[in-house]
């Protein structure tokens, strides 16, 4: 793998996402909806988060509001998350940097386009993290 790195997926195409993300050696733990994928977060520690936003039981908007709002209260590290939505619309883009995603990509996407956009993800949040920003105090 390029970079050792684990993450949360919280989608309906589990096994296409495992597969191309196993080719880029990242281990990953899947979550079936957007309340599981909350728990899964609060237990373990994840590099990032993919967050499909069309999920059962708690949307993915609302799981990434609730993360941002534990990571606030407890002072914990800025998890980078990733949007994926079958839905291009500036709108809904929109509504997920206003959730407190990091990023936003569009279904169907290619295993380069997966890739890159946790990539950048993942720079924007270790370049400007709390995690970053504590060290620097």
């Amino acid at each position: 793998g390029v970079w050792n790195h684990n993450a949360l997926i919280v989608a309906t195409q589990r096994k296409m996402i495992d597969l191309m993300l196993a080719a880029a050696g990242i281990d990953v733990d899947f979550a079936t909806d957007g309340r599981e994928a909350v728990e899964a977060w609060q237990v373990n520690d994840y590099d990032a988060v993919l967050m499909d936003m069309e999920m059962p039981v708690m949307s993915g908007l609302k799981a990434v509001r609730e993360i941002r709002q534990l990571e606030g209260g407890f002072h914990l590290g800025h998890t980078p998350i990733l949007f994926l939505s079958g839905n291009q619309s500036a709108d809904q883009i929109d509504q997920g940097y206003e959730a407190g995603g990091d990023g936003h990509l569009s279904k169907p996407f290619t295993s380069t386009a997966l890739i890159g956009a946790l990539d950048s993800v993942l720079r924007a949040a270790n370049r400007t993290g709390p995690a970053e920003i504590r060290l620097a105090l």
